[in-house]
């Protein structure tokens, strides 16, 4: 089984798409609640039959997880959902009245911004870690982040929503929308943004200007709070107690991606600190007992990468641990399965 650091109190769960990263998070939860830890696992996309078993919604609530009798602590989950932690986040970071904020939520500019941010995986994804490492109410919390493609989007989050709500930024359209609509456009087309206006006109409507206004004036009180809400975000990135562990597979392409992405988060400060490679075959082992020719070429294929995956451990257990997840041949991804699959982890 996985060990983890003592001080953990988040863990970061990364990986490239099909690897199994959904189901692995959930499996280190469940052994982890068995251990007796109250954890929270937060998904993003998790399967039909993974939101079955751990009787998960997808309204964006907490559910505990009906474990055994015979676990010692508690496990909680929760699917994200995007535009409901966006929301939540401009209500509670911002301090204003629940009036104010509808006010703002209803602002067709508003609305048109946060249809991006808010469908943004990353961003959302960091704020629902932040919220509940927070609160202190789990002894660890675990997060299926998206894809690795999308990794570094999702360690630059803090930036992205602090350069959207940069008071220079903010400030400068406050102005603009002070003058009237002629001179404004008169403005812009001097920096060579028309185009990008009157496809915002076009969207909101012949109250643009007003809107474009009202928009920021509102949002000129939360600069202070916002900014320190995202700063807190990257500090809990960068954080001795938030460790991260990437999830891979036997697969040669998968490895070599893997290897290059441990070594920029390494470098980048992250506190990666270990590596599952996830569905190993275990029959391949067993050779002798294969009779098809079709069956053997396939173990030969498997235990060729399994010998170019030890030439390169040694390099990779220099700065990381590393374990070896079994493939199994589960049916079902319930609690029992999860826990199984917890207990099959193997250090290498």
């Amino acid at each position: 089984m996985m060990q983890l650091r003592p001080q953990t109190k988040t863990l970061i769960c990364i990986g490239s798409g099909g690897v199994g990263k959904t189901t692995m998070s959930a499996a280190l939860a469940t052994g982890l609640a068995f251990e007796g830890k109250k954890i929270l696992v937060l998904t993003i996309d998790p399967s039909q039959r993974l939101a079955q078993a751990l009787g998960i919604r997808t309204d964006g609530e907490i559910e505990q997880v009906k474990l055994p009798a015979k676990a010692k602590g508690e496990l909680w989950s929760c699917v994200i959902n995007h535009k409901k932690t966006f929301e939540w986040f401009l209500k509670n970071a911002s301090g204003e009245a629940h009036e104010s904020v509808e006010k703002i939520l209803q602002n067709r500019l508003y609305q048109q911004l946060s249809g991006r941010l808010s469908g943004s995986q990353e961003f959302t994804s960091l704020i629902s870690l932040y919220r509940f490492v927070s609160s202190k109410e789990y002894d660890l919390v675990i997060l299926d982040t998206p894809p690795s493609q999308h990794t570094w989007s999702f360690l630059k989050a803090p930036e992205k929503i602090s350069a959207l709500f940069n008071e220079g930024v903010a400030s400068w359209f406050r102005k603009a929308a002070d003058n009237d609509s002629r001179g404004v456009f008169k403005k812009l087309m001097n920096v060579g943004t028309t185009q990008v206006i009157k496809a915002l006109e076009m969207m909101t409507g012949s109250q643009f200007m007003k809107e474009l206004s009202a928009f920021f004036q509102a949002i000129q009180k939360w600069q202070g709070p916002l900014e320190s809400y995202i700063m807190n975000c990257h500090r809990l990135l960068v954080s001795p107690d938030t460790e991260f562990i990437m999830v891979t597979s036997l697969d040669s392409s998968r490895l070599v991606e893997a290897q290059k992405l441990s070594r920029e988060i390494l470098k980048q400060g992250y506190r990666l600190t270990s590596v599952v490679i996830n569905r190993v075959p275990v029959w391949t082992q067993e050779t002798s007992a294969i009779t098809s020719d079709h069956l053997k070429e396939i173990a030969k294929y498997y235990a060729q990468i399994e010998q170019d995956l030890t030439a390169h451990l040694g390099q990779m257990k220099k700065n990381l641990k590393v374990y070896k997840c079994p493939e199994r041949s589960l049916k079902s991804e319930d609690v029992d399965a999860l826990k199984q699959t917890y207990d099959s982890l193997q250090s290498l």
